[in-house]
């Protein structure tokens, strides 16, 4: 069984009132805005300001710290529920400070460092109470937008992603996790750069309001269906407007932002939504009269950090004789060990023909290494997100962006992926490669 968008909305109310016995969230009518629309004095960044600044004097329930301690405890991250447990985060935070504020429909900004590239002054600014000291030493004047990881293809290209590869595995890091979430978090560094204290810098709300759009984004334009296993998950420990336990939550029910009570003035600008088939004059389809499908699997020796696996030489000749009448599949996931040698990597994930090679994708890592609470949370088959010796693994995929590649050099076909050491000076034991799997399929169609 799945959920579709229809059964989301139409069960989301009586799944709340049954799960959570709190008012209707959906009356709300929030509006959340781009940081870079938001003059100084606008209502929302008023209350944004007064609110973390009411936050940090408390020390109850309603406390800044409280906050981090949540996520440090309770976040998920590495799996498919890593969006549905932030968009309920951020969703109480919003409902905190709007009834400390007074503000009672204060929305949280979104930040999308693709098209604002900078932070907003109001978090760099000394004195204010969203500003962090601890930040990297370029991080408030860094250009994002130039910065490292910023053109990977996989931080927008979304539209045709599965559920397992946009939001995750049971046990592996879907696409926008892996790499626009993690990207941000390690650019800006300090306590933005560890799960532990991450939710303390208030970029970090910003950063997380811009995944979620990218999450509404998606589910508005590429209409997924989620596995209903995962829609059931109790999502618990959640801290509402007077500090109280909100109760047990599930992903199935908060599919649609406004079941939460709000909305993005805008969506996120995926162009790649837009751009259409390159058939002949007069056809509008292709019809497929043929597949092949193949799975690679490699594992490491212990000790290992890099895995590899060949494509067979007869799928390798189809691809170099690709035409348009050819829909390439791949879809893969690398697995590493858990474990304190994970930390400040970054997984590059290549193919090569030959001496040529092009990324698929790079992953910085983001991750609890050992236990830092309490987990009740789990999808069916699921190791505990913080528990010492589980396994860290994130997807990848890709199509005929390759066969250019492929045309230029007659070598081997190699899919590898090698866990890039991003302080080196640490010195720290190499990291354990587990797996890697890549299944490709190849479709032959027609145009009619």
């Amino acid at each position: 069984m799945t959920i579709d968008r229809r059964q989301a909305l139409a069960g989301a109310g009586a799944a709340f009132a049954a799960a959570t016995a709190m008012p209707a969230w959906a009356q709300t009518g929030r509006v959340r805005k781009g940081a870079s629309t938001l003059s100084a004095n606008s209502d929302d960044l008023v209350a944004f300001r007064d609110g973390v600044a009411a936050m940090k004097r408390r020390t109850d329930n309603r406390s800044w710290a409280r906050q981090t301690r949540l996520h440090r405890e309770k976040a998920q991250h590495g799996s498919g529920l890593f969006l549905p447990w932030h968009r309920l985060e951020l969703a109480h935070l919003e409902r905190i400070i709007a009834r400390l504020t007074g503000h009672t429909t204060f929305a949280l900004p979104y930040w999308d460092w693709q098209e604002d590239r900078f932070l907003p002054s109001w978090v760099t600014t000394p004195g204010s109470p969203l500003y962090e000291r601890q930040r990297g030493p370029n991080a408030n004047t860094m250009d994002f937008a130039k910065a490292r990881w910023a053109t990977s293809r996989n931080v927008a290209r979304l539209a045709s992603d599965s559920f397992e590869v946009f939001a995750g595995l049971p046990r592996s890091a879907g696409a926008v996790e892996a790499y626009g979430h993690n990207h941000i978090h390690v650019l800006v560094g300090g306590l933005m750069g560890r799960t532990e204290t991450a939710a303390a810098d208030a970029v970090f709300w910003l950063h997380h309001c811009n995944i979620d759009r990218v999450w509404a984004t998606w589910h508005s334009l590429a209409k997924p269906v989620y596995p209903s296993d995962w829609g059931k998950v109790p999502l618990t420990g959640y801290i509402g407007a007077n500090g109280e336990d909100t109760g047990t939550w599930t992903p199935g029910a908060i599919v649609e932002t406004r079941s939460l009570g709000y909305s993005y003035d805008r969506l996120y600008p995926f162009p790649v939504f837009n751009v259409a088939s390159n058939g002949p004059e007069g056809a509008t389809r292709q019809e497929p009269i043929g597949q092949t499908s193949v799975t690679l699997k490699a594992r490491c020796e212990p000790g290992q950090t890099k895995m590899s696996v060949t494509i067979p030489a007869d799928i390798a000749t189809r691809l170099r004789a690709a035409d348009d009448t050819l829909i390439i599949q791949g879809v893969g996931q690398a697995t590493y060990k858990r474990d304190e040698r994970l930390l400040d990597r970054c997984l590059n994930i290549d193919i090569l023909a030959g001496e040529r090679k092009l990324a698929l994708g790079s992953s910085p890592t983001f991750v609890h290494v050992g236990p830092m609470g309490g987990m009740d949370h789990s999808m069916p088959g699921m190791v505990h997100d913080h528990t010492t010796g589980d396994d860290y693994g994130v997807s990848f995929q890709f199509g005929t962006e390759i066969l250019n590649l492929l045309a230029r050099d007659a070598g081997p076909v190699v899919v590898t992926v090698d866990a890039e050491d991003l302080t080196p000076t640490v010195q720290r034991a190499n990291t354990e490669g587990l797996s890697l799997e890549v299944v490709l399929t190849l479709t032959e169609t027609r145009w009619v």
